[in-house]
């Protein structure tokens, strides 16, 4: 009756199923537009593709409001398609945004999450579209629902871009790099030599000479002749020239007069460079002058340049540094229509040119290789990171902290027979980790699974499927995946029982309840078996409706109180507090009697246990018969008549465990210990941490088990 109360509360709770597309016009109420673009003047029509309202002040188009819905149709935590409002103005910048539909569960009818998500949307305002954030306020603000506000944020960045870019006001691609002709850092010589920005080479008589050696150029005559072996024949320096953090700090006042007017950009100008020397070997032949360059050429991959008068613009010398202080400079244009790509490495190859013993014309190269330093080079801005890997970024804390726990969680499985043997160690260690859970795990990380998340893995690959959709949540990503290895290995147990937090809330009352002495009632074994149905039918119930209609299968399922107990923490409207209330009091005096009778989640688990690979859980043949001793102290009951433990309806608590290895009230080590005793003629010494009450397995006198 409690469950169906529940029912006709949330079923009718919205008069809205999903959000319709379209008519953008009609859902601009007047608060809305004071969030979404505050001192708008006039509206135009909805048009374009993708489709939005034009925003004019003193008559001109300021921007444009768009709506998520009708641009992007992004996925949601729930399945439902939310509906975001937002603004962009010309410059990409986002005026304002406000949810106007949304059934997350972890928001809707929240009193708290509601007014956190309006204000974080709302402080989205002055953003950039293209892989902004929002600078005030993290996704986490909405506090319990990050995913859905990281994904209601990239819906209005990525509609925003996709809305300037059908009007033409942004690139649909990425920019590939370029070089950063107009950027300027005062540098000096050396620190331009330092990065490479300027390389240099000295060419000395010596590898002249061996150039000739290799060339098998005997007799020969050069066009400068030899200077005494080892020194320079020609010291050269080269670069671009072009940007103007190297043009301008090379040539200084001068590097107008080579240039020219720059304008806002000189990327459509041919491309320059600067090649400056000293020594005896001038890269200009005197003879020629500035006519022809027969001493020097281009090239980049197979291809090679020349240069011309026309090309060619000669740098004053004579100074104290820099450039100023060689014996010879020049600036040369790359010719306009040359493959030439400042971006990929080239070189300047110097020709020392003479004649053979014969006449003939001969000429050695001496290439200088060149690469532009990165730190001119314009990056296209990164693409924005998927909301998936935000998520685990601005989740690290929480995700080791997680990875710890499950740790934990391992080592205290693999070592269960060691800490059974210990009645008080079982007990501080169990406590601790169910507190742990319910405190951190629950409800300040908000790593709740619940039948939310299978009808969301069950139901996205039919409709908007992403990869990134199942990584979004760092902690349920880590507890499914743990659930999964532990569920077909050991069964059901290792959640319901160890890293569910409402079931540690459940399990912690009730020990609260025993303590106070609050009378315990488990139904007979017979009536037990029907109400272990109960969810079974709950699973089939949430699952069939959310096949028909993912809106009320979300409805259906808040029979799981989950989300009210636990991520909301009791915030919400006073009937789910109601229930989630009163199935905790239920809880005091049954133990576990959501998870045993009613929890969706727990019944498709336990249909699953059916595959698990190992039985940890030891028992003896005498375990049923003529012994009750695990069935009695079972407190979920999962331990039949027969001894045989259930582990479909076991939570893996271990109670049984502590009472297999108690040799004062396991009677078969009881009988081991008497007969011990009688043969060695002593008594058998106390045990500080065996449970009381062994009266019924001791004969008086004989032990001395408090």
């Amino acid at each position: 009756m409690l469950v169906v109360t529940l029912l006709l509360f949330v079923l009718p709770g919205a008069p809205q199923a999903r959000a319709e597309p379209g008519h953008l016009q009609d859902r601009l109420k007047p608060g809305v537009m004071a969030v979404v673009w505050p001192g708008a003047e006039t509206l135009g029509p909805e048009e374009g593709k993708p489709p939005a309202i034009a925003v004019y002040r003193d008559g001109k188009v300021a921007g444009y409001v768009f709506s998520t819905l009708d641009v992007v149709d992004a996925p949601s935590f729930s399945g439902i398609p939310f509906d975001v409002i937002a603004g962009v103005d010309l410059t990409g910048r986002i005026t304002g945004a406000k949810v106007v539909f949304e059934r997350e569960p972890h928001i809707y009818q929240d009193e708290i999450r509601e007014p956190r998500l309006d204000t974080f949307l709302a402080g989205m305002a002055g953003a950039v579209s293209r892989g902004g954030k929002s600078g005030e306020l993290p996704p986490a603000y909405v506090a319990g629902a990050t995913i859905s506000a990281r994904w209601m944020q990239s819906s209005v960045f990525d509609s925003a871009q996709l809305v300037l870019i059908g009007r033409g006001l942004a690139k649909a691609k990425v920019s590939p790099p370029a070089v950063d002709v107009d950027g300027f850092k005062q540098m000096s010589w050396d620190a331009l030599l330092a990065e490479g920005s300027i390389v240099h080479k000295v060419i000395t008589g010596n590898d002249v000479a061996a150039a000739l050696g290799k060339a098998k150029i005997v007799g020969g005559k050069l066009d400068v002749p030899l200077p005494d072996s080892g020194t320079a024949y020609i010291d050269v320096y080269t670069g671009l020239a072009t940007p103007a953090s190297i043009g301008r700090n090379v040539l200084g006042g001068d590097y107008a007069d080579y240039f020219g007017p720059r304008g806002k950009s000189m990327i459509f100008l041919p491309w320059q460079i600067f090649v400056a020397s000293k020594g005896p070997y001038d890269f200009i032949d005197d003879l020629a002058g500035a006519t022809r360059f027969d001493r020097l050429l281009l090239a980049q991959e197979d291809r090679t340049y020349r240069f011309t008068a026309s090309q060619y613009q000669w740098v004053r010398t004579g100074g104290r540094d820099g450039i100023r202080a060689l014996d010879h400079a020049a600036v040369f244009t790359v010719p306009a229509g040359a493959r030439f790509d400042p971006l990929k490495p080239w070189r300047l190859e110097i020709l020392v040119n003479g004649q053979t013993a014969t006449g003939s014309p001969m000429s050695l190269t001496f290439p200088v290789d060149y690469q532009l330093p990165a730190s001119h080079v314009l990056m296209p801005p990164p693409p924005p990171a998927p909301a998936w890997i935000q998520a685990w970024s601005d989740s690290r804390t929480n995700v080791i902290i997680e990875a710890m726990l499950l740790g934990l969680l391992t080592l205290i499985l693999a070592n269960q027979t060691r800490l059974a043997k210990s009645r008080r160690a079982h007990r501080i260690i169990r406590d601790s980790f169910l507190a742990f859970v319910l405190i951190w795990e629950g409800w300040v990380a908000g790593g709740q699974l619940s039948i939310f998340h299978v009808i969301n893995y069950m139901t996205a690959p039919f409709r908007h499927f992403e990869f990134g959709f199942y990584l979004a949540e760092p902690l349920i990503v880590m507890i499914v995946i743990y659930t999964g290895v532990s569920l077909l290995l050991l069964g059901r147990g290792v959640f319901c029982g160890w890293l569910c937090p409402f079931g540690a809330l459940q399990e912690l009352l009730a020990r609260l309840s025993r303590f106070i002495g609050l009378p315990q009632w488990n139904p007979p074994e017979a009536a037990q078996g029907y109400l272990w149905l109960g969810k079974y039918v709950s699973a089939a119930l949430v699952l069939g409706v959310a096949a028909v209609s993912i809106d009320m299968g979300l409805r259906v399922a808040e029979v799981e109180p989950f989300n009210t107990a636990i991520t909301s923490r009791f915030t919400r409207a006073w009937p789910y507090v109601f229930y989630a209330c009163t199935l905790m009091m239920a809880g005091l005096f049954t133990e576990r009697a959501y998870c045993r009778f009613l929890c969706p989640l727990g019944g498709i688990l336990a249909l699953a246990d059916r595959l698990h690979l190992v039985d940890l859980l030891k028992r003896r043949p005498e375990c049923g018969g003529p012994c009750r001793l695990c069935e009695n102290s079972c407190p979920v009951k999962a331990i039949s008549r027969t001894g045989k433990i259930k582990t479909a309806e076991c939570f893996q608590c271990l109670d049984c465990q502590v009472e297999y290895y108690d040799d004062c009230r396991c009677p078969p080590l009881v009988v081991i210990r008497r007969r011990a005793d009688r043969a060695d003629g002593g008594l058998i010494p106390a045990r500080a941490n065996a449970a009381p009450s062994a009266s019924k397995i001791q004969t008086p006198g004989e032990f001395k088990c408090p």
